[in-house]
């Protein structure tokens, strides 16, 4: 197995000329610093690779490309429309008491986290389609809302 050390690696900058530290993950293809002017001119020169590979202006130009992009537009109707929520549908068959929403409003996601929780956590992430903290946390109080129903045998609408 080979054993990778991080080094501090600098280069030259192909732009100006300067030392700069190179990021270990990017390796040989870092070769501008980080600069205004020369991450402007690394965008120029990728740009004029680009094209000398993909034929030039000419790519975007022409019958032939006309009906290389009709083409893919009626393969793939409706490309620009963002995507639904998740999934799942909420059905509405409970209701909410204004005492246990008061209630739940001001419980924080730290307050609820335990060892056996943070199972709980990472399936609603994947459930629900959220990594974020803010989101997981209305997610955790829908559900506990909906289990609180659930056990007491009334029905309770679900919040959003």
């Amino acid at each position: 197995m080979k054993i990778h050390r991080h080094r501090n690696h600098t280069r030259r900058c192909a732009h100006c000329g300067l030392q700069f530290a190179v990021n270990p993950r990017l390796g040989k293809r870092h070769r501008f610093c980080t600069k205004r002017e020369c991450a402007q001119a690394s965008r120029r020169t990728a740009r004029k690779k680009w094209l000398r590979k993909n034929g030039g202006k000419a790519y975007s130009l022409g019958t032939e490309n006309n009906d290389r992009v009709r083409g893919w537009r009626q393969n793939h109707p409706q490309y620009w429309k963002k995507k639904g929520g998740s999934a799942r549908s909420r059905s509405s068959e409970f209701t909410l008491t204004k005492e246990l929403a008061a209630m739940m409003r001001y419980v924080a996601l730290q307050d609820t986290i335990d060892t056996r929780l943070a199972l709980e956590i990472g399936i609603i992430s994947e459930l629900s389609g959220a990594a974020l903290q803010d989101t997981i946390a209305k997610e955790i109080r829908r559900l506990m809302l909906r289990g609180y129903a659930i056990l007491r045998r009334k029905p309770v609408r679900s919040v959003k």
